[in-house]
């Protein structure tokens, strides 16, 4: 079994590379590899909590698929302080079983990782 962490950089608008990023995940997780994730640049926005009144299908879909990941044993979830910060997002509340990290956390999720897949 291998530890890889996919790095997704993708907004939730840009459907196909951050959705086929996600099925990676699931995929990669079911035939048994450890997969943990580091959400950064644009793709916080896939963390957004969607506003069932005016929410657009992309944000929906994400958080269905987030509640997947205890299911397939897929975690740590590591979303990128700066990133969020950067967006104005800092203070975003976040899914179950993710947490924010510092440059430290993901520099030492980076090198605990046996292969990086950035999406």
């Amino acid at each position: 079994m291998q530890a890889i962490l996919l790095i997704q950089t993708a907004s939730p608008f840009n459907q196909a590379k951050a959705r086929e990023a996600l099925d990676l995940a699931l995929a990669l997780a079911a035939i048994e590899h450890q997969v943990s994730m580091l959400f950064q640049d644009d793709a916080v926005y896939q963390l957004l909590a969607p506003d069932f009144e005016q929410t657009t299908a992309p944000l929906k879909a994400f958080q269905k698929s987030f509640g997947l990941f205890a299911l397939y044993d897929i975690g740590p979830c590591l979303v990128c302080q700066q990133s969020l910060a950067a967006r104005g997002l800092a203070q975003l509340s976040l899914p179950d079983g993710f947490v924010q990290a510092d440059s430290a956390a993901i520099q030492a999720a980076m090198q605990q990782a046996d292969q990086l897949i950035r999406c």
